[in-house]
């Protein structure tokens, strides 16, 4: 193979080999993009942005900086590079300087790169909780106060004892079923079976064309209380369930998945807990069962891992609405219990396919924390035809939504009749953390982002991102 010269006569063997310039690059990608049309400068720009990108990606974050900065002398607005040296900055463990890195290119198109976004979350997911000032230690305190249940003081004790069947409010189970043929019955039957019985039970069919009206029809002639059973053509998730709520006579609901379970002793242990909570609305630890009704570890599904997960962000968070914002830790609509007077005032479901339940959890956690049973008392059935193992681009695309509506929302109404609501009013930087650890930063205004980034000074408390005073959101 003959020899090929760079314009400084440098010879290579070919322009795949490495670059005789030692940049760890192929010759095609460094130097010997330097020809006739290419100006020096532009290949030396182009040279210093690979090499940084293989350093970077090499750990090599020092020397990774050192060529960001020569190919941005030599192009000073190219704003991929500059947010590249900005993340290089924080895996370098220079919070200060990434922040500078990061605040300068807000008003820049870098703002539009992929990854930036989920970069930023990074920074901030790190820099801004400070679980240590006056101002978290004292609204955690407050939250703790408000909340005996949690503690099983004596007070919620005593209100347990005082309960009787006679005093309680009404329950209604509400199950939307949709081509579930294999698995309805079973989900009726667990209802049936409850230690302390509904008012009523109300299944909407949602057009299913695969017997799943035959086996509700069968299964429900067994009821020892009233049921409404209607079926009709396909309108999604977030209507079905609305329609069946709509009708709804008890002043609690609780939801079911026409595939998933509840445990004998559910409506009675959830119904308690709310009362004693004072909470309108609650959810419970997630077992999960196979096809066939069998239960499975987290280890045995990568799907049940993930869940598992997701439900184990409430140990992560300050608040059980902050860990919301995390992840929809409820797992599934059919893990809720709520008053129907929460629904009615949040509007209903609105018609999301894959988060209407986050959607509605994120809105109520705005009128009240939830109330949690600490262990397992909804059974999930992990299958091949669950909604979760649909093509993962438009799942995360409705995320995006979700997260922008609420955002939205609270950010036009600075307060909410829930004092502990996971606002950045009241919680400040672990608000903005959990924005950032799920990518939801570019929904926020920039003004804020901003203000986060600035580097604080200890002698001024006010600048401190875990105060919620600095900016209003």
């Amino acid at each position: 193979m003959p020899l090929i010269r760079r314009q400084n006569e440098i010879p290579v063997s070919s322009r795949n080999a490495t670059c005789p310039c030692k940049s760890g690059l192929r010759f095609k990608r460094c130097c010997g993009l330097l020809n006739a049309n290419t100006s020096t400068a532009t290949a030396g720009h182009e040279r210093n942005r690979q090499a940084g990108l293989v350093l970077q990606r090499g750990g090599r974050f020092f020397q990774a900086i050192e060529a960001y900065d020569a190919a941005l002398r030599e192009q000073s607005e190219d704003w991929e590079v500059a947010h590249m040296r900005a993340v290089t900055l924080y895996q370098l463990g220079l919070m200060d300087e990434s922040r500078a890195a990061f605040a300068a290119l807000l008003s820049t198109s870098a703002v539009h790169f992929p990854g930036f976004w989920s970069n930023l979350g990074l920074l901030l997911a790190s820099v801004c909780p400070n679980h240590l000032s006056p101002f978290l230690q004292n609204k955690l305190v407050e939250y703790r106060r408000m909340h005996p249940a949690f503690t099983g003081t004596q007070a919620s004790k005593k209100l347990r004892l005082q309960m009787t069947p006679a005093k309680l409010p009404t329950v209604s189970v509400v199950m939307p079923a949709y081509m579930h043929a294999r698995y309805v019955a079973e989900a009726i039957a667990s209802v049936l079976a409850q230690t302390q019985l509904p008012l009523e039970l109300i299944v909407i069919d949602d057009g299913s064309i695969d017997g799943t009206i035959e086996h509700c029809r069968a299964a429900l002639v067994a009821a020892p209380f009233p049921v409404t059973f209607i079926a009709r053509e396909n309108r999604g998730a977030a209507a079905t369930l609305n329609q069946g709520i709509a009708l709804a006579k008890g002043d609690f609901i609780q939801l079911l998945n026409s595939d998933d379970r509840l445990p004998a002793e559910r409506l009675a242990t959830m119904l308690s807990t709310l009362l004693e909570s004072n909470a309108d609305w609650g959810y419970a630890r997630v077992s999960y069962v196979d096809t066939y009704g069998q239960p499975l570890g987290h280890l045995a599904d990568a799907r049940v891992a993930a869940l598992t997960a997701a439900q184990n962000a409430i140990v992560m968070s300050c608040t059980r609405g902050l860990a919301m914002l995390r992840a929809n830790s409820a797992i599934s609509s059919g893990n809720l219990m709520f008053r129907k007077r929460l629904w009615e005032t949040l509007g209903g479901f609105r018609d999301y396919r894959y988060n209407h339940d986050w959607d509605f959890c994120l809105r109520a956690t705005l009128e009240c924390e939830p109330a949690l049973v600490p262990h397992p008392l909804y059974e999930y059935r992990i299958h091949e035809r669950n909604t979760i193992t649909e093509t993962a681009g438009t799942p995360r695309m409705e995320h995006g939504k979700v997260m922008a509506a609420f955002v939205s929302l609270v950010q036009n109404q600075p307060t909410w009749p829930n004092p502990f609501a996971p606002t950045f009013a009241n919680w400040g930087g672990e608000f903005l953390a959990l924005l950032g650890a799920t990518d939801a930063l570019q929904h926020l205004p920039i003004a804020l982002i901003e203000r986060a980034l600035q580097v604080p000074h200890s002698h001024t408390p006010s600048n401190r991102i875990g105060e919620a005073s600095c900016v209003s959101l």
